[in-house]
């Protein structure tokens, strides 16, 4: 459930994020009618559309749309949640991503056996698991 007093803090967060776009006067409404009375009537009206959602979604949606559109947000842009694009194609690490990688591959390296011990370590599999050495050659083939 979401208050009017909640519905004022996202109207009056629009009004400071996009330059007022709900009181300054652009025509069609009452020129005579205040600052307040605007508020006022917008909040009534955003409130019995908005009543039933969770403020706290609306804030959210509403923080994700300010720092990604220069124009204020719909009604439904504050109740639907915004939906994050995968990326297309393959995902390139940032400058931290790619210097872990780094470091890990470096410590691998500094971990690995010499070509000595890895070969000693792979005859002794062969020797257990009774793999010849070498593959003698079927001659047979022809």
């Amino acid at each position: 459930m979401t208050t009017k007093k909640e519905i004022l803090e996202v109207i009056m967060t629009i009004e400071h994020a996009y330059n007022n776009p709900f009181t300054r006067n652009i025509g069609g409404f009452d020129e005579n009618e205040t600052k307040e009375q605007k508020l006022v009537r917008m909040v009534d009206s955003w409130y019995k559309l908005l009543k039933d959602f969770d403020y706290d979604q609306i804030k959210v949606n509403l923080e994700k749309h300010i720092m990604t559109s220069k124009y204020p947000p719909s009604i439904a842009e504050l109740v639907n949640q915004v939906k994050e694009e995968a990326p297309a194609g393959p995902v390139i690490p940032t400058a931290e991503e790619t210097r872990e990688m780094l470091q890990e591959r470096a410590r691998n390296r500094r971990n690995a056996a010499s070509p000595e011990v890895r070969e000693k370590a792979l005859a002794e599999i062969r020797r257990i698991l009774n793999i010849p050495d070498e593959v003698e050659k079927n001659e047979s083939v022809g």
